[in-house]
C-alpha cells in the first residue's frame, strides 16, 4: 500500500497544521497542498501575539462559610430582582430614580433647665362686676365704655325686692327719670297686674339699655346681658317680665321664637321670666290687650285673675 499512494502532501499538510503560526497560512484543500512563502524563516521563534488574550470570566465558587457576607460598599437601593451572589443583572431600561427628600430642618433645642411658659390670657374685670350695692353698680356703669357717651344712666324705679320687675328695652324720650308709672303705659300696667293680685308697690321697672334707644351689636348685647344679670342680683325680684319682641331676642338671643314662647315661663340666669308683647303698643291697641289677657297670661299658668 505504501507503494501505491504517496502521502507526502498529506504529511506536509498535517505538519503545517501543527506548526502553523500567524504568518503561515495553508490552503484548506488537501489535494492541492502548497505552502505560501513566509517572511519568517522556518524554525524561527514565533512572534508574540500583538493582541492580549481576553480574560476569561471568573469561575463561580461557593464560599466556604454558609453565612452570607455583605459587600463592603453595597448599593444604596438594592433591587429585589438582584441575585444574592455575583454581579447584579442590568435591566434593559431603568426609570429615573425619584429625587431624595430634602432633610428636615433641625428642631430648636432648649438649653438645659429651660422650659416654655404656658400662654396666659388676662381677663379684665369690669368695674360694675366689682360693685357691692345697687348704687355702686350704677356709678360703675358711668365709667364703662358702653355708657361713655351717655347723657344719663337711668336707674331702677320701684320698691326694694319687688314681686314683679318690668323690663323695657330703653327709656322713652320725654319721660322723666323715676316717673314711669305716672305715664299712660305705666298706669296701664299697674291696672293690668292689679287685676292679677299685684299691688302697685310690689312692682318695679328697669331698662335693658339705660340711655336713649340705639342699634346694638352682638358684642354690646352680650355686655348688656351681663349687666342685667348683675343688676337683678341686687334688685332680687320674684319674677321678671319682658315687653316686646325685639327685647325678647336681645335678652334670649335668636335661638328662641317669640310667638311660640310669649306668655310662657322661661329662665334668665336663675330668674323666672315671662315675655309679653310691647307695652307701649298695648296702650293704644285693644287687640294686643286682648291677646295678652286672653292668651299670654293664661298660658303662663302663674297668674290668677281676680
Amino acid at each position: 500500500m505504501p507503494d501505491e499512494f504517496d502521502f507526502s502532501e498529506l504529511r506536509k499538510y498535517l505538519q503545517g497544521q501543527m506548526d502553523m503560526g500567524e504568518e503561515d497560512l495553508l490552503l484548506d484543500e488537501p489535494w492541492t497542498l502548497t505552502r505560501k512563502k513566509s517572511a519568517v524563516p522556518a524554525g524561527s521563534p514565533r512572534p508574540a501575539n500583538p493582541m492580549p488574550p481576553r480574560p476569561a470570566a471568573p469561575a463561580f465558587s461557593q464560599p466556604a462559610s454558609p453565612a452570607f457576607t455583605a459587600p463592603k460598599n453595597p448599593a444604596p437601593f438594592p433591587s429585589p430582582a438582584q441575585p444574592a451572589f455575583g454581579a447584579p443583572a442590568q435591566p434593559a431600561f431603568s426609570a429615573p430614580s425619584a429625587p431624595a427628600p430634602a432633610p428636615a430642618a433641625p428642631r430648636p433645642q432648649l438649653d438645659a433647665g429651660m422650659t416654655i411658659a404656658p400662654r396666659t390670657v388676662k381677663k379684665t374685670t369690669a368695674a360694675y362686676e366689682l360693685a357691692d350695692s345697687l348704687n355702686a353698680f350704677y356709678d360703675a356703669l358711668k365709667t364703662d365704655a358702653l355708657y361713655a357717651r351717655a347723657a344719663n344712666v337711668v336707674r331702677y324705679e320701684g320698691s326694694e325686692h319687688p314681686r314683679l320687675l318690668i323690663l323695657l328695652a330703653a327709656p322713652k324720650p320725654g319721660v322723666p327719670a323715676g316717673e314711669f308709672f305716672k305715664t299712660p303705659t305705666g298706669e296701664m300696667l299697674v291696672r293690668l297686674f292689679g287685676s292679677l293680685g299685684y299691688a302697685p308697690e310690689s312692682l318695679g321697672v328697669t331698662y335693658f339699655y339705660k340711655d336713649a334707644p340705639r342699634a346694638l351689636s352682638p358684642i354690646l348685647l352680650a355686655s348688656l346681658r351681663r349687666m342685667l344679670t348683675k343688676e337683678i342680683s341686687f334688685i332680687a325680684p320674684e319674677m321678671l317680665i319682658t315687653f316686646g319682641e325685639p327685647l325678647f331676642y336681645d335678652v334670649f338671643s335668636k335661638g328662641k321664637n317669640f310667638n311660640d314662647l310669649a306668655g310662657t315661663v322661661l329662665d334668665f340666669n336663675g330668674t323666672k321670666t315671662i315675655p309679653l308683647v310691647d307695652a307701649f303698643a298695648m296702650t293704644t291697641d285693644k287687640q294686643l290687650k286682648w291677646l295678652t289677657w286672653k292668651v299670654h297670661i293664661p298660658r303662663s299658668g302663674v297668674f290668677a285673675a281676680k
